[in-house]
């Protein structure tokens, strides 16, 4: 970025100090704010996208229907996963599916899978009334307990659709028991039409059997055994990569071909494969349409190019343009009606892979989002492998990347670098900063549904994570809500429990024996609790400036606009900040805005509202007014201040990858010859996944 002009530099600095002010200055107009009690959790409401029209961040958002800027926080609930585990060659499920089992009780843990099965045991209690304590089996109320308010909920093709045409009512019926547990809780969810290297029932090839280079591994999740087209290609990862599995790549290949389905059509809309995925998703919209607590549907998890090539890989770009964004865009038309001037496909013939028609409608979503994620290629990159551009005119989208900076981005997970700032990535905002472009060009809002690390890395990763969302103003779910694992440190999780057996991700044997009986108990780590119970602003009235919490000394501080004043005691328009229980200072509130009201609830937790109020001067103008919890420190307010002049720009693609090849090419010359020899490698992959020219250059 070049240099500011002397007088732009003066006038930053100026209006800097003056959002300082705002945050800083006694609150003599604050007024007297009633403190309460609350014992019952508020009804959720739809939500819907803006798109700003002014102010420095175009990024569209989050609102409801107030009009006020949503930011949703919580964790990816992976205890519904039809996941792979060891020996399975295609065996059935661990954890039943049926609602009656979760009715009162919760099946036991096993050591067979990395997470326990999820559940709400005293759902029968008022939501206040249930347990958090460990090991009650309690996961809504122990997610609210930690200040979450929204669910990232793993779903499987293989268990919506088992048979091929059939959509599985006990299912639905699961996922309807689960998203009423929720609802209790004032917790949204997001159905997440999950995949991990396609499908479970992508065996392992057997020891002895796999090409040479290439160890057997396996499917982790994701469709049915009859939605497997593998073409005789075995399931191996190649160069140790599990990426780089041939009969995952060719499963993949034939998704995106819309490849025929050997058997009855049933109630899918189609025959091809396509067809029956779309059929599942609409079939859940169908079921969910109408519940506020459901913010909307994940179209799939990760998904990946297909090839049928020796190198089981492809080109990101071509892969987005030609195979994922037409395929969204037929899940979109099927679930909204929207047509975008096409005419309707045939029933017949509902998938044209040319989008010469738009797909038969087959549900009717109207005021819930549609989530969607890039090519997974992004997670190693932290930039989208795409030309990022309008593909629906339906108005409710969120872009949905995952964010891994130093704990799956390329020097660390292929190369084997320290996980730290100075190479590439070269920071842990510049995930969120890329996702901003990205959004800006398709004209959705950001919402990161998969970030983390293992817990041991906190201090050095999560933390880092959850500040660089708060300085680009970005929700997420955490990857993940409990797990099992031998330590605390070696679990992707927020509650933990103890197994002795390590167990796989693709299907092959483990470490330890896998007769062991996990811990009962599910504990919270505590390095979890510290940076996850935080203060935020769940909703905010105006626009949101900037802010940010200090887990060290347990502050926050935030400052916002507004052109309109509230009504006070109307808590439907006020700006609310979250206080988890953990936190116990005051709240100030300064500038066009005072203190309604300060709500404590049974678990501890604090609700702060704050109502706008009319300011002299020009009208419409925007009015400034902060927030603060605790006596925060000058550098906090400093930083919020400066953040709201000078929020994190947005990153373009041809940036991004600039500077992911310059790394390649520094480390392909690197005097240390391990990651010189890996990083030859590597630039060869990147050659088949960037290809030679960039399209957005």
């Amino acid at each position: 970025m070049p240099a500011r002009p002397p007088l732009l530099r003066v006038c930053a600095v100026a209006a800097i100090a003056l959002v300082a002010a705002v945050l800083t200055v006694p609150p003599a107009n604050a007024g007297a704010a009633t403190a309460s009690q609350a014992t019952t959790i508020p009804p959720l409401s739809f939500l819907h996208v803006v798109t700003p029209t002014s102010g420095p961040d175009r990024t569209p958002y989050l609102a409801d229907a107030s009009g006020r800027e949503v930011l949703l926080r919580g964790a990816a609930a992976v205890g519904m996963e039809d996941v792979a585990y060891p020996d399975a060659n295609g065996g059935p499920a661990v954890f039943p599916v049926a609602p009656s089992a979760y009715d009162g009780r919760c099946p036991k843990a096993s050591a067979l899978i990395p997470q326990p099965p999820l559940c709400e045991v005293q759902a029968s209690l008022s939501a206040f009334g249930q347990s958090t304590a460990p090991g009650s089996g309690d996961d809504f109320a122990q997610m609210r307990a930690l200040g979450f308010d929204v669910v990232r909920l793993v779903l499987d093709w293989s268990q919506l659709e088992p048979v091929p045409g059939t959509y599985s009512t006990t299912y639905l019926d699961r996922v309807a028991q689960v998203v009423g547990w929720a609802r209790q809780q004032g917790i949204y969810v997001i159905l997440d039409m999950h995949q991990d290297q396609y499908s479970r029932y992508i065996v392992p090839t057997k020891k002895g059997t796999a090409p040479s280079g290439c160890t057997p591994s396996g499917g982790g999740d994701g469709a049915p055994p009859w939605a497997v087209q593998a073409d005789g290609k075995p399931a191996c990862a190649l160069f140790g990569i599990d990426e780089l599995n041939p009969a995952e790549s060719a499963s993949f290949y034939n998704f995106w071909q819309d490849s025929a389905v050997a058997a009855s059509r049933g109630q899918a809309p189609g025959t091809g494969l396509q067809d029956h995925y779309i059929g599942g998703l609409a079939a859940l919209a169908r079921r969910f349409e109408n519940t506020p607590t459901v913010l909307g549907y994940e179209l799939m998890n990760e998904p990946q190019p297909g090839s049928i090539g020796s190198t089981p890989a492809g080109n990101g770009y071509q892969a987005s343009s030609q195979d994922l964004y037409p395929f969204y865009k037929r899940a979109i038309e099927a679930l909204t009606g929207v047509r975008d001037g096409l005419p309707t496909c045939p029933a017949t013939a509902p998938t044209s892979l040319t989008d010469a028609c738009a797909y038969p409608q087959l549900a009717s979503v109207s005021r819930q989002q549609i989530f969607f994620e890039p090519i997974a290629y992004r997670n190693l990159v932290d930039f989208s492998l795409q030309v990022s551009a309008p593909f629906t005119s339906y108005a409710n989208v969120v872009f949905a990347p995952h964010v891994y900076t130093y704990a799956f981005t390329v020097e660390q997970d292929l190369l084997g670098l320290p996980a730290a700032p100075g190479g590439y990535p070269p920071n842990f905002t510049f995930g969120y900063q890329t996702a901003e472009s990205e959004a800006q060009g398709m004209h959705s809002a950001v919402f990161v549904t998969e970030f983390g690390d293992s817990a041991g890395t906190d201090s050095t990763i999560l933390a880092n994570e959850l500040a660089a969302q708060e300085s680009t103003q970005t929700g997420g779910t955490l990857w993940a809500w409990k797990g099992l694992s031998r330590t605390t440190g070696s679990c992707w999780c927020t509650r933990w429990q103890h197994s002795s057996y390590q167990t796989t991700a693709n299907g092959t044997p483990g470490k330890g024996n896998p007769a062991s009986v996990p811990s009962p108990n599910d504990l919270l780590i505590a390095s979890r609790q510290r940076l996850m119970m935080r203060v935020w602003p769940v909703a905010t009235a105006g626009r949101l400036g900037a802010y940010a919490y200090d887990p060290a000394t347990r502050t926050f501080a935030l400052t916002a606009t507004s052109t309109a004043a509230g009504r006070r005691g109307d808590r439907q328009t006020d700006t609310v900040i979250s206080i988890p229980a953990t936190v116990h200072g005051a709240v100030l509130v300064s500038g066009a805005a005072r203190l309604d009201a300060v709500v404590t609830r049974p678990d501890a937790s604090r609700l702060a509202y704050a109502t706008t109020t009319l300011v002299s001067g020009s009208p419409g103008a925007p009015a400034r007014y902060g927030v603060t919890v605790g006596p925060a420190p000058a550098a906090l307010t400093a930083q919020v201040a400066a953040e709201a002049i000078n929020p994190p720009q947005p990153i373009s693609e041809p940036a991004a990858r600039a500077m992911a090849e310059s790394a390649l090419v520094a480390e392909a010359n690197s005097s240390t010859a391990s990651i010189r020899s890996t990083a030859q490698l590597v630039q060869g992959l990147a050659a088949i996944v960037l290809g030679q020219t960039d399209p957005n250059g």
